[in-house]
């Protein structure tokens, strides 16, 4: 089931430097938060040429990056269910392990500082799933009353059906896996796309420039990245021609 969350302020608290003490605890929450702060020892910030930026906040055994897309705002109005996605990525360096539970938070800032957790790739690929079946059914129903349109009605099918597909397939493969990874010096990284759901009464259109506070949860900390699309009023990242 996907997880909401609500009335729960941006942290206060800016975490400066990242060592093995605990940061300073922002607001009233129970664990210590470090949090992505421009020029702070560990806290990088990259524009790419593949047109995405890349915030990375480094520790002493744990580095986590958030990748976003430079056009995810438009992107997202045309995806399923209007979702808005990013790429997560969790590298351990220590040498015991260390417990990712997968728990990533997104505050919409500008709407009502509405909280989602993102959405189990399972469960939205099963959403998807009954959509196709129910637009297959209605598809067939409306061809039975009206022969006429059968051609173009079945076109528009097999178009949805293909882009559905491709997108389960995508959240199968490359979605990040809602269970807690134990990472190890043998396996210490965890990575994938999260989604989020934009579609409620309190989340209405994109402004020209959003910002937002995405949260990961874990065990003893809660690691935070503020962040705004675009990140400077007006940027725009020059694509490298694919080759």
């Amino acid at each position: 089931m996907r997880r909401r969350f609500s009335g729960l302020a941006p942290a206060i608290a800016v975490c400066l430097l990242l060592t093995a003490a605990p940061c300073q605890a922002a607001g009233k929450k129970q664990l210590p938060t470090v949090r992505w702060t421009a020029g702070a020892p560990g806290c990088t910030f990259e524009r790419g040429d593949d047109g995405r930026y890349r915030w990375t906040m480094a520790g002493n055994d744990l580095t986590i990056t958030l990748l976003v897309d430079s056009q995810e705002l438009t992107k997202s109005r045309r995806r399923f269910y209007r979702l808005l996605g990013m790429y997560v990525s969790v590298t351990y360096t220590g040498q015991t392990k260390y417990e990712f539970p997968a728990d990533v938070r997104i505050d919409f800032v500008r709407h009502h500082d509405v909280l989602e957790a993102y959405m189990d790739p399972t469960e939205l690929s099963n959403r998807l799933q009954n959509d196709i079946d129910t637009k297959v059914f209605e598809t067939e129903r409306q061809i039975k009353k009206d022969p006429k349109i059968a051609n173009e009605k079945t076109a528009l099918l097999r178009e949805y059906q293909k882009e559905a597909s491709e997108f389960i397939e995508f959240l199968t493969t490359q979605g990040l896996d809602p269970d807690t990874m134990i990472l190890t010096p043998g396996n210490p990284e965890d990575h994938g796309w999260v989604f989020f759901e934009t579609r409620n009464k309190w989340i209405g259109p994109w402004k020209e420039r959003e910002d937002f506070v995405v949260s990961l949860w874990m065990k003893d900390s809660i690691w935070q990245f503020p962040f705004s699309l675009p990140p400077v009023p007006g940027d725009v990242i020059l694509r490298k021609p694919a080759e």
